[in-house]
This record gives C-alpha cells, structure tokens and sequence, in this order.
C-alpha cells in the first residue's frame, strides 16, 4: 500500500491501530472468584475525556464535494464541533447501575478524567500501580465512537451515534481480566434522530438530551454484558 497517497486523517487512524511494539498489556480472566471479589472491592470508575462531537459532512465521504454538489449541502461544511462530555455521563450511569444491582459495592468515582488517548497509549496502565482500589474500572470513548452521521442519500437528517469501552484491571499485577465494546445509536433509530437545521436552533441543548438518554443505554450495555460474561 502506497501510504504517501493517503489522507493524513486515514494516516493518523491507521498509525494509531497499528501493533504496538511495546510491553503487552497483561491479561487475565474474569473467573467466578474474581467476580465474587468485585462485589466487596474496592473499585476506582475512572473515565477518559471523549473526542469532539464528530459532526459528519458530505466531504467527509465523498472526496472532493461530490455529494455537497450534487446535494447542494455545502451548509453542512462548517457546522460547530459542540464540545461535549460522553464519558462523563456514561461514568455516572455505570456506576449507579452496577451499584444497584450489587455487582459491586464499594466504588469511588475519579472526577478528572485522563485526557483523550489512542489505544496504544492505553496499553500503559502503569498509572494504576499507587491506586487507592483493588481494581480500576475505565471508561473509553474511542476515536470516531462520538458522532453524528447520516444515511446515504439524506445528508440533512443526522442521527447520533456513541461507542464506548470499558475495561476492568486488577490493581494488585495490572492485568486486564474483562473488556467490554458497546454501542447505541445509528440512522435506524428515530429517536436520535435530528435535522442539521435544528443545530442552529437549539444545537446544544438538543445534543445534550440526546446524549442523556445514549449514555443510560450505553452504561445498560455494559452491565448488560459483565451480567452474561463466562464464570
């Protein structure tokens, strides 16, 4: 593949994916002992800062405009990127869930959250080894897991999409004993739906309520998952 003739976005994904060449993560399992232990430990839910909304454009997927030609939809070239903060809300909706429904008792929410970090980054849990818990639980929003997209031939009817990770890690050796990928939202589903004329309107306060009601699905997913996952 002849790299020099690719976008430096594309670049940036493909680099950023590629093997990591250092010390692998440790991994373990999450064993009916490990998971009994979860129950009394102590857990620190931390969270890292999610990307920009990611508002999607025709030129996003149509090289040079050819859609926004066709469609005549160049207004969607400079929507505002609104900043907001996915990981934050599902961090508080997992907790709430987990606590109540007694997979875990005793967690401590971290409120700062670690800056946005690539997944070879996250390889590097070593900032976990004076942590005041047992285990660390993480909540991650990849790159483009934040975003508002549309359907092929529709560019001004958008529909919110959000991708989470969550990993669990023991304190005591740092291994990784359970992950997690979910996901809620897509141009199937109407109530996420929004035209890109409603962003002028009420762009922030429509994104927020949106978000409320994807980050208690996500958080649903996630316990969801750690429910069904092998003993």
């Amino acid at each position: 593949m002849n790299i020099t003739r690719l976008s430096p976005l594309i670049l940036v994904i493909l680099l950023a994916f590629a093997p990591f060449n250092g010390a692998a993560q440790k991994k373990a399992k999450l064993t009916p002992d490990v998971k009994d232990a979860l129950k009394t430990a102590r857990v620190l839910l931390v969270r890292y800062e999610a990307p920009p909304l990611d508002i999607m454009t025709p030129k996003d997927v149509a090289g040079a405009g050819l859609v926004a030609n066709l469609t005549k939809s160049d207004i969607a070239d400079n929507r505002e990127r609104h900043r907001f903060y996915p990981s934050e809300k599902v961090q508080k909706n997992l907790d709430k869930l987990l606590q109540e429904q007694g997979f875990m008792t005793q967690i401590a929410l971290k409120p700062e959250a670690f800056d946005f970090t690539m997944p070879s980054g996250l390889k590097d849990v070593s900032k976990y080894a004076d942590a005041d818990a047992d285990y660390i639980i993480e909540v991650i929003v990849p790159l483009m897991g934040w975003r508002a997209t549309y359907g092929a031939t529709k560019w001004s009817t958008y529909s919110l999409n959000l991708g989470v990770e969550v990993r669990i890690i023991r304190k005591s050796d740092l291994a990784r004993v359970w992950k997690t990928n979910v996901g809620h939202g897509g141009y199937n589903d109407k109530e996420l739906k929004f035209h890109i004329t409603e962003l002028e309107e009420n762009g922030k306060e429509l994104i927020a309520g949106l978000l409320d009601t994807i980050a208690v699905e996500c958080a649903r997913k996630v316990v969801e998952n750690y429910a069904k996952a092998k003993k």
